[in-house]
């Protein structure tokens, strides 16, 4: 046989053309280019035989659903095929071959449709730039490959939206902004569940100004597939020249930190390569395009990644900077011998990554012995001797440099600040020589205050102290220089009495006549002292004559009533400072009672306000909630009694207010932030809000109060189960209660889906970051958020309610609550060593799930209760992990479950509700099965005891707070509403192919359909993982991708009960048995679906035209019998 292939191989034009097919599909890749020679001999020698030919072999092609690398080759031989059409004669031959192709995709079967439409991505995408395709070919493509694009198959989907990756326009202004295709494909790719989909979308979707936003927003896909594909694409189609400098850093901060490897190293093999070729390869001009002074740290994570990959040599760049004068070894002594923002980053990230690589390299070393040993003990003497080329010789020449840089002013502040922070990484100060050479440039630097009129460099050196980055410089370098904290504060309050004797605040003029500028400079490097102190012992015994005690009477207390906002904001957080220090001589409460005042004063700058919030936060959190609280509450009583607080008189209100504890406070500040904010955004639309917001504070100011806010109600909810235990092990009352914390999740989680905040960027940063760090900390982290879940939802329908606009998948916020929220719950906690654990179940949450889709869905409530809202119950149920261990003890049961998930089956109006219903139900079966557990059918006394208790589960524990917020109406007598069943028998199929809208696989049990609206309600739902596996049974239940797949050991079966924290009294276990109709609900199908899925049949009509037939009546008419 093998003779025989050879001959035919040597004959070349003999074969014909099934057996070129034959040898393409053996053959390798590079034998294609041979047969496609062969095969265009045959075709231009005799077109219509060739093509026949070629069409029959096609139709055996389609029939062949399982991906072998036979048919992967096949695909690729007619790819070839295609480019090597490279006269009008050969394009004639493709065309032909084009028309019957695009017939056959509207086949009946979903395999031929699919390998139908791969061909066609095959020869169209590969033709030839040059090649022109006739309109009415190119039209009756568009049009096919088109109406694919709503194919019910996901896999169909992404190979058609691939295939039209030649037709975009880019039109006049070049950016696709007026192409239909385009924005079809935007607008698929904002509705698309399926990642395969999403994917293929981002590989066609054409890159220009007008839709890189859209790539950007899907590097935050939840699918890493889709993430990593985003960064591909802007990889190759977007230079670094053209992309906008702070879109560049977000992209280098989301991609190089993403939670998935495969993404990282995509963005560190695709993207930074693409763009450190563009400037020719030299990793300091990258750093420079960066913007390396608004975006240090993505800048910094740039070059540790090409170091890391070793695309740049510390090594070798350490050595050189000694032999050719470079970085650090420049000799600063000439004039104008600086170093840049650019230059000054990249030489600390270089030493800093020397001196750790050689740490780790020394660990490795005294771990392992013999050859191995040696090898990471000279690598790491390597780096120790490259670093040691790169740095000054001495501390003292360190700080001289530091100090030249500190002198040349505002342009150099940012080189000031990574060069304290190099020699505070990578130099020894145990020689006393240097730290006091070190101490003398500090002590002359936080004195240093600029002089005369040079606006631009008193902005500058304002700016710096209220710079993180420059602070922490400062705070690193400080640490370094002064090894205790009694030699810290005797420098610091030593600066801090220079600057309150050379500035008059001790004149008789008083502190009124004290310059702005002074005070700024008093209360920074007070707030740097405070900072770095945790007692106050040893800033109350320094030697020199400026103590403590006279800075909070002399500068920080003044502070507080000036007339300047700023002074105002630094006096208030040296404040908050001055309370967390152990050991104050005088009374915190006072201090405390005065930042609540702070809070109520409603003349007050929301800058001022917010440094205030996070004072209190700081003190709740060191201190305890509920111990702030006491303290503050005598102190209120004693002041508001004797009448003592006469300086800032409060209005009555305002007193009310004070009595508040504070987590009440801040939630009352937070919803009232909500509605002025809303009003500002808005144009000022409500009186009240407008009213009492300052007309001179734009949204960017009222922003900062609000992240404030959050931020501040975040950590006092994620420390809380620490005080719980604290509380226990101490006998006294220090955190929040439970009902406290539920209020606290619900409104944030509300917040966060408030589309009238979307322009406060600092809230809507904040807001994910908690949620995700929350929901990874422990199962009781997860448990408040499961007991959360109903209550934000309710509160999300209620506030879409009250907004009268009409509720739609895209604007239902209650259905995109729930969704985030079911994610969340899904997430892998993470354990004593920070590794994550698998998520585990939440079955008392499902159940009070199910019993709320239940009552939502019965006669009185259905017409009110929006579909989105509905189906997201539905999707939530079938999402969550449940019984992974088994059943424990007083937690929800399988029959209970079960039971509820029928009930709720029979009453939704949806197929896509009754597929999720399917697909829990199908879940609680395998669950049953795999633990021995008991499914006993409901006794009729069960199934009416179950159904009473539906009508008031919402009414006690924490639900009593948050009603169900839709009205009941009134079932006419007699009017009842149709079965379920009966009613999905008559709904019309949103499919667009046959198999679907005449009941072929993908219609199963009554319950596989996709939703005929509104199935989409909750953008944010965990996506589906069908990339193809809807093809094995249809489709008909679908998993979310994100759902656990692992089990818990049985040793954590009591972390598995996932039962709410405030009981809801709805979840109790009914009696035994209970029946195992759901368990039908996914039987094979008859022989009478084999008549609709024969293979290639060519449809006369398009598919979304046809009824169902008589095959698709009969299926439904047997679903009907079977659930009734």
């Amino acid at each position: 046989m093998a003779r025989d292939r050879r001959r035919a191989s040597a004959a070349g034009s003999a074969l014909t053309v099934p057996q070129l097919l034959n040898e393409a599909q053996r053959g390798a890749a590079s034998a294609h280019v041979r047969y496609a020679k062969m095969l265009w001999e045959l075709a231009l020698s005799d077109a219509n035989a060739a093509r026949d030919q070629l069409l029959a072999a096609i139709k055996w092609f389609a029939t062949v659903a399982e991906p072998t690398v036979y048919q992967s080759r096949l695909l690729n031989f007619m790819g070839t095929f295609a480019a090597e059409a490279t006269s009008d004669d050969r394009v004639t031959f493709v065309e032909c071959l084009l028309v019957p192709l695009v017939d056959l995709t509207y086949a009946r079967d979903v395999t031929a449709r699919w390998r139908f439409c791969q061909l066609l991505h095959s020869l169209v995408g590969n033709l030839p730039p040059e090649a022109e395709l006739s309109d009415d070919v190119l039209d009756s493509f568009q049009e096919a490959m088109e109406d694919r694009l709503e194919d019910a198959k996901p896999t169909i989907r992404a190979v058609a939206v691939r295939a039209l990756a030649r037709l975009p326009n880019p039109g006049a202004d070049e950016d696709f902004s007026c192409c239909p295709l385009t924005q079809a494909m935007l607008d698929m790719l904002a509705a698309e569940k399926s990642k395969a989909v999403r994917k293929a979308v981002l590989a066609t979707l054409p890159c220009s100004t007008f839709t890189r936003k859209v790539f950007m927003e899907r590097t935050r896909d939840e699918a890493d597939d889709v993430r990593k594909m985003a960064y591909m694409a802007l990889a190759e189609r977007v230079p670094l020249a053209a992309m906008p400098v702070d879109d560049a850093a977000a992209l280098l901060r989301g991609g190089l930190n993403d939670r998935a490897a495969p993404v990282r190293e995509a963005v560190a093999s695709r993207l930074v390569a693409a763009w450190l070729e563009e400037v020719e390869g030299e990793p300091l001009r990258l750093v420079h395009a960066l913007g390396v002074q608004a975006h240090p740290e993505e800048c910094e994570l740039v070059l540790r990644t090409l170091l890391d990959r070793g695309v740049a040599s510390a090594v070798h760049l350490g050595r050189m900077a000694e032999s050719e004068g470079l970085g650090l070894r420049a000799d600063f002594g000439q004039e104008g011998v600086l170093m840049g923002p650019a230059s000054a980053l990249f030489w600390r990230v270089v030493c800093e990554w020397l001196s750790s690589d050689a740490n780790s390299k020394g660990v490795s070393a005294a771990n392992k012995v013999g050859a191995a040993a040696n090898i990471d003990a000279a690598a790491a003497g390597e780096r120790l001797e490259a670093l040691e080329s790169a740095l000054p010789a001495t501390v003292a020449d360190m700080a001289s440099v530091i100090a030249k840089h500190a002198a040349a002013g505002a342009r150099y502040r940012f080189s000031t600040g990574q060069l304290m922070q190099l020699a505070a990484a990578c130099m020894d100060f145990a020689d006393a020589s240097g730290r006091s050479a070190a101490s003398s440039m500090l002590r002359g630097l936080l004195a240093d205050a600029p002089a005369g009129d040079d606006a631009e460099e008193a902005a500058a050196w304002e700016e710096a102290w209220h710079s993180d980055t420059w602070l922490a410089a400062l705070t690193l370098f400080l640490r370094k220089v002064y090894g205790s904290a009694a030699e810290l504060s005797d420098a610091l309050l030593g600066v801090i009495g220079s600057i309150h004797r050379s500035a008059g605040f001790a004149a008789e003029a008083g502190p009124a006549q004290v310059p702005e500028q002074a005070w700024l400079h008093a209360l920074g490097v007070a707030g740097l002292l405070l900072g770095q102190l945790r007692s106050a012992w040893p800033a109350l015994n320094v030697s020199g004559t400026f103590g403590l005690r006279d800075l909070l009477d002399s500068i920080i207390q003044p502070g507080q009533l000036h007339r300047s906002a700023k002074v105002r904001r630094e006096a208030v957080r040296c404040l908050g400072l001055y309370c967390g220090l152990e050991g104050i001589p005088t009374s915190p409460a006072g201090h405390l009672l005065v930042l609540r005042q702070v809070l109520l004063t409603h003349s007050e700058t929301s800058a001022v306000k917010a440094v205030a919030v996070q004072a209190l936060a700081d003190a709740a959190v060191a201190r305890g909630i509920k111990d702030v609280d006491g303290l503050v509450e005598p102190e209120m009583a004693a002041r508001y009694r004797l009448g003592l607080n006469n300086e800032r008189p409060l209005s009555r209100d305002v007193e009310l207010q004070q009595h508040k504890p504070l987590l009440g406070l801040l939630l009352e500040m937070l919803r009232e932030w909500t509605e002025r904010f809303e009003a500002a955004a808005a144009g000022g639309g409500r009186k009240q809000a407008s009213r009492r917001s300052r007309s001179s504070e734009g949204l960017e100011q009222q922003a900062v109060l609000g992240a404030a806010l959050v931020q501040a109600l975040a950590r006092l909810v994620r420390c809380h189960l620490y005080w719980v235990q604290r509380q226990e092990r101490e006998g006294q009352v220090l955190a929040l209660e439970d009902l406290e914390v539920i209020e606290v999740l619900v409104d944030l989680v509300v917040l966060y889906f408030n589309p009238a905040i979307e322009a406060a960027t600092l809230v809507c940063q904040a807001l994910p970051v908690f949620f995700q760090h929350y929901a990874e900390l422990t199962p009781e982290h997860q448990q408040y958020l499961a007991t959360a879940f109903l209550a934000a939802a309710r509160t999300a329908a209620a506030e879409d309610k009250a907004s009268g606009r009409r509720v739609t998948a895209a604007t239902c916020t209650s259905a995109k609550v729930m969704g985030f929220l079911a994610q969340l719950l899904m997430t892998p906690y993470r354990g004593e060593h920070n590794s994550k654990h698998e998520a585990v179940g939440h079955e008392m949450l499902v159940d009070l799930v199910l019993r709320e889709a239940v009552v939502c869905s019965s006669p009185p409530y259905l017409p009110e209760v929006p579909k989105p809202h509905l189906a997201a119950l539905c999707r939530v149920a079938a999402a969550l992990e449940v019984f992974p261990v088994g059943e424990v003890q007083d937690g929800a049961t399988v029959r209970t479950l079960k039971q509820l998930a029928r009930q709720a089956w029979a009453q939704v109006p949806d197929r896509a509700m009754r597929k999720d219903l399917d697909t829990l139900l199908e879940r609680l079966s395998s669950r049953a099965a795999q633990f021995g557990l008991a499914v006993d059918p409901f006794t009729p006394e069960e199934v009416d005891g179950l159904l009473e208790t539906l009508l008031d589960y919402d009414s006690s524990g924490l639900l009593a707070d948050y009603p169900l917020p839709f009205d009941a109406v009134e079932v006419p007598q007699g009017g009842a509403a149709p079965p379920a069943a009966a009613r999905a028998a008559r709904a019309p199929a949103r499919g667009k192919t046959p198999a679907k809208a005449r009941g072929g696989r993908r219609q199963q049990a009554g319950s596989s359909s996709d939703d005929d609206e509104g199935s989409d309600s909750a953008p944010q739902m965990p996506e589906s993982s069908d990339d193809g596996g809807e093809e094995g049974d249809g489709g008909a239940h679908r998993t979310p991708a994100r759902a656990p797949a692992s089990r818990l050991q049985p040793g954590r079966a009591a972390r598995s009960t996932r039962k709410p924290i405030v009981d809801a009294d709805s979840s109790s276990s009914l009696s035994e048995g209970e029946g195992d109709e759901g368990d039908s609900e996914g039987e094979e199908q008859d022989g009478l679906a084999l008549l609709e899925n024969s293979p290639a049949v060519v449809r006369n009509s398009k598919a979304r035209r046809c009824s169902a037939d008589s095959v698709s009546a009969l299926r439904q008419a047997l679903q009907e019998n079977r659930i009734s």
